[in-house]
């Protein structure tokens, strides 16, 4: 049954027990290091937070590893780009699940556009391993520990970030040269035995014949 505990008063929407428990774990355990978010789009658990990038590693360490939280799913991971909204430009956006107490958290990083990297969760999560690789390639963000910084979707020699505000839609690659060069359709090489028709049906005349192939 859901509990009376708003956890953003300006909007009145209720939490299931499983997220008030989170939050008075988090005021509890985590005060000072991190803010409820403002804005409450999330109806249904209504739990998201924002963080410094400054020691972002121990902060999920508990989340992770904490008895009250233990967070031990990494959802999702990905970015957005808010040009000219916020001081921040980018912000990387965690979706963490608990298996253990069924209660799920969105953790929000805001990150400068002057330093463009932040600390990997891997070492935490292996899941992250290839989603912020995604992040690296649609938005230029870099994550110090991932140990495999490299483009996932796009080719190595793609030019800019296709997912921030101000790439060219219209923009236009680099061409490069073939990678595996084409190879000759060797099909007309395969041997093709004569195919021989079924039986004709009982009331018929027609008689079995031998198919040529060419």
């Amino acid at each position: 049954m859901a509990s009376t505990k708003f956890y953003d008063r300006k909007v009145n929407v209720t939490l299931p027990d499983t997220q008030v428990r989170l939050q008075s774990a988090l005021e509890l355990e985590l005060s000072g290091k991190f803010q409820f978010c403002e804005s409450l789009k999330w109806d249904e658990y209504g739990l998201a937070v924002t963080i410094p990038a400054t020691n972002l590693r121990d902060f999920f360490a508990v989340l992770k590893d904490g008895a009250k939280f233990k967070f031990n799913m990494l959802v999702d991971l990905t970015a957005v780009d808010w040009m000219d909204e916020k001081e921040n430009r980018f912000e990387v956006v965690y979706q963490l699940l608990s298996l253990t107490h069924m209660h799920r958290l969105c953790v929000k990083v805001g990150v400068s556009e002057k330093s463009l990297e932040i600390e990997s969760v891997r070492p935490l999560w292996d899941s992250a391993w290839f989603m912020e690789r995604e992040v690296f390639d649609l938005f230029g963000i870099k994550f110090a520990g991932n140990g495999d910084m490299r483009r996932i979707l796009m080719y190595d020699e793609f030019v800019g970030h296709p997912l921030r505000k101000d790439y060219p839609v219209r923009a236009k690659q680099p061409r490069i040269p073939l990678r595996v060069p084409e190879l000759r359709n060797t099909s007309a090489d395969m041997k093709k035995d004569q195919l021989v028709s079924l039986p004709a049906r009982r009331g018929t005349s027609a008689k079995p014949q031998n198919v040529p192939t060419e």
